[in-house]
């Protein structure tokens, strides 16, 4: 067994360290550029920044296609062979592409090497829908270059500029679109500035061309990556040979060129470009489809001037921007001689430290003797406040009805604290009314004046509090609203505490002390205050357990009547059975020997007098008639069978359900209209069911009609179909719900017609049958004065 836990922790931190590997994700990072170039370097140290700050969640392969120092068609070709050997043995989770060559490359071999693998860009120059077309799963950062931004600040900071050197070679790409856009900005400038390029010269060449630069001109550093001869200049080639050589200001746009002789600029951060990258490789290996993050085309960029260079020039900083970050400013003493500041703040810190813990020392020495008088007076009280509680426990604990014994739970503790008045009121009234329970006034309290129930808006900002079970403590009511003030002066208060009475996570109470005049009360007081509440409130809650037990018996009563009145309706739909049986047996007698007799005067015509014939015919349909209502009766009274398949057609149930309360309708003097469709409305529902919601309906509205004096007694039916819905309304001018019954009428039980006329079942028995069907009822009182019913049946789904 020793040996099994050992296996078993062996095993669980093996498939830990499996999970955990597991869990990695593969990046690759695929440079246009050589390893050691500061920009290509940037750019790494912004995706380390964030995938260290993520953990251990990323594993990075860095390539570097070398293409600033080598773009000849021969070097790609020979590195597609080179990376055709590498990278189709690699499965990466997502790419970062660095740079235009490199978003070419993978454009090309997207197929072979990186099909369906997430890619992010980052620096590419120039950027345009175009370079990604017919890509997918891609997004990425461009390298966009404030010049507005770059050429405003040489404005700003040398503002009698007449000539712009831009240094660029007119051989790498990168250098030929910076040209093209600097074109364009020429003719924004053209009145302020004049450009001039060096470009297409060798090294020494354009180091003359530098040194003779003078007078009202400044310099634009761009990218002089190869020169006239071919020959490749690193970008600290450009910061050895060209800037020293330079008696004007230089001015740069990316931020690997910071250095000594530079005066500054608004530069491009390739550890931005690098940061946001990494970022949206986060969120897509977080589940965010590539696609759907946008491409970022704002500048990353900042303004950062080299205090040096603007010293030696001569400019101010107020003519700089806004936050631009000044390098190489002098430190302050603070900076200088932080760490001697350090050690003797730190010396004097621990010096007041020790000081102050002495100090503290002393002064709870002091505190300990005067809490010790304090102690041994509150020991004294407490032992009569525990006598006091364990008194009031035995009353309330005595009885049932906490009520009963209140009156002398509240004379003890007048009789035993100094409290001028205690209250307990119901906050359980639906009239927004505290209605005493019972109070208690000590002879101190005497000229207080008690009430026997208050309104919650005197003291809506208490009451609110109450209801969430926060309690109120006023020394002077200081504290409260000058509404409540003015409430408890009237009545001769001057200091008050109020708690919430609680039973089963509700507000049901209030509990009020009070004095007289002005007090400071005490925790003791305040202690004792709150476990009387809470004895209080525990009785409470038995007494009014005892009544839902009561309640609970009361309803099981009801249930019995139901069930008796269940199986009365039950007996009549057997007895209706019988009774229609027992009719059709006459009936179809009446039925033959009228159609006999018809029959006899078609085959002898002229034999029986006209008038004759028509009330035998008369009496045929009238049998008929009858036969259909008996027929009708007996499966209005069958138990249906249910099937949620079961379809109704409501303008079919409706019409059946009408002939059977049709001539009830007439005899009270109701006019009947209906609003029926010519086409059927489907609903799945059930037909006898659906009857039955019909009829009780009507009859609730017949009886209601019967309550009112009206001349013009109506009821109105329309049926119609909305989207998703067949829609059955029932209107009546009779007396409408009143509001304090809404939520019964459909209780089972429940009736106001008195126990001759009704059995509270009807209501009931519709909205058990429309929620068996999934439908809906909504009722409310019409424009008439009477009710509107408005029920919604499932439509049937087309094939």
């Amino acid at each position: 067994m020793k040996y099994l836990k050992y296996i078993f922790f062996l095993l669980f931190l093996f498939a830990s360290i499996n999970a955990y590997s597991i869990e990695r994700k593969k990046i690759l990072v695929l440079h246009s550029y050589h390893q050691g170039l500061k920009w290509t370097e940037n750019v790494n140290i912004g995706i380390r920044e964030v995938m260290d700050s993520l953990g251990n969640k990323f594993e990075l392969d860095y390539e570097y296609m070398d293409t600033k120092r080598n773009s000849s068609k021969e070097y790609l070709d020979k590195i597609t062979e080179l990376y055709d050997l590498k990278l189709q043995r690699e499965k990466y989770d997502a790419i970062i592409v660095s740079d235009n060559n490199a978003l070419s490359f993978v454009k090309e071999n997207r197929e072979k090497f990186f099909k369906n693998t997430p890619i992010v860009f980052c620096g590419i120059n120039h950027f345009k829908d175009e370079m990604i077309e017919g890509l997918n799963n891609i997004t990425g950062v461009a390298e966009e270059v404030d010049w507005d931004g770059a050429i405003d600040l040489i404005l700003r900071t040398r503002p009698n500029t007449k000539h712009l050197v831009v240094i660029n070679d007119d051989k790498t790409t990168t250098a030929r679109l910076n040209k093209l856009t600097l074109l364009d900005l020429e003719k924004k400038y053209e009145s302020k500035l004049q450009f001039t390029y060096f470009e297409d010269q060798t090294v020494d060449e354009l180091e003359e061309s530098v040194r003779s630069i003078k007078g009202d001109t400044c310099i634009l550093l761009l990218t002089f990556n190869k020169d006239k001869k071919g020959r490749f200049i690193s970008f600290q080639d450009n910061l050895d040979l060209f800037v020293p050589q330079s008696k004007v200001p230089v001015f740069i746009t990316w931020a690997f060129l910071i250095n000594d002789g530079v005066v500054g600029g608004k530069v491009v951060s390739g550890r931005l470009h690098g940061k946001m990258a990494a970022t949206m490789i986060d969120q897509i290996v977080s589940g965010i489809p590539a696609d759907s993050i946008p491409v970022y085309r704002k500048p990353l960029d900042k303004y950062v001037v080299n205090y040096n260079e603007i010293k030696r020039f001569g400019i101010s900083e107020k003519l700089l921007p806004d936050k631009t970050l000044l390098v190489n400013a002098p430190q302050s003493f603070y900076s200088e001689n932080k760490e001697w500041i350090h050690l003797i703040g730190g010396i004097t810190f621990l010096a007041a430290l020790i000081i102050l813990v002495l100090s503290r020392a002393i002064l709870r020495r002091i505190r300990a003797e005067k809490a010790l008088i304090i102690e041994q007076n509150r020991l004294k009280i407490s032992v009569k406040h525990e006598r006091l509680i364990g008194l009031i426990g035995r009353l309330l604990n005595a009885s049932e009805d906490f009520k009963s014994v209140l009156d002398d739970v509240l004379k003890l503790m007048t009789d035993e604290l100094n409290v001028a008045r205690i209250s307990l009121f119901s906050l359980k009234d639906s009239t927004n009314t505290g209605v005493k329970i019972k109070s208690r006034i000590s002879l101190k309290g005497k000229n207080i004046k008690d009430v026997n129930q208050f309104y919650f808006s005197e003291i809506d900002e208490i009451i609110s509090r109450v209801k969430m079970n926060k309690s109120i403590v006023s020394r002077d009511l200081s504290n409260l609203t000058q509404k409540e003030q003015e409430y408890y002066s009237r009545r001769n208060i001057g200091a008050v505490v109020l708690l919430p009475v609680m039973v089963e996570n509700e507000v049901v109470g209030l509990m009020g002390f009070a004095q007289n005049k002005a007090h400071s009360w005490t925790r003791d007081e305040i202690s004792i205050f709150f476990s009387t509440v809470n004895m209080i409130a525990n009785a409470w809650e038995r007494n009014s357990l005892m009544n839902d037990r009561i309640e609970a018996e009361q309803k099981n009563v009801e249930a019995l009547r139901m069930l008796e009145q269940s199986s009365r309706l039950a007996s009549i739909g057997v007895m209706a059975a019988g009774i229609t049986h027992e009719i059709n047996q006459p009936l179809n007698t009446i039925k033959i020997t009228a159609d006999s007799v018809l029959f006899w005067q078609k085959r002898n015509p002229g034999q029986l007098p006209e008038m004759f014939t028509r009330k035998i015919q008369t009496i045929s349909e009238g049998t008929s008639r009858i036969d259909s209502i008996i027929k009708h009766m007996r499966t209005f009274w069958e138990k249906p069978h249910i099937s949620e398949e079961e379809i109704v057609d409501m303008v079919e149930g409706v019409n059946r359900s009408l002939s059977l309360v049709k001539r009830q309708v007439s005899d009270h003097s109701i006019e009947l209209m209906d609003n029926l469709p010519k086409n059927a409305v489907n609903v799945y529902a059930n037909y006898i069911q659906f009857e039955q919601i019909v009829v009780n309906l009507i009859v609730n509205s017949i009886h209601s009609l019967d309550k009112v004096q009206k001349e013009n007694k109506k009821i109105k039916l329309n049926v119609y179909q909305d989207s998703k819905h067949g829609v059955l309304e029932i209107h009546d001018n009779g007396t409408g719900i009143e509001s304090s019954i809404r939520e019964k009428i459909y209780d089972p039980l429940f009736t106001t017609k008195g126990n001759e006329s009704g059995s509270g079942l009807g209501m009931a028995i519709v909205k058990t049958f429309i929620d068996r069907f999934q439908g809906e009822i909504s009722d409310y009182n019409n424009e008439d004065g009477g009710a509107s019913f408005i029920l919604r049946f499932k439509l049937k789904e087309n094939s």
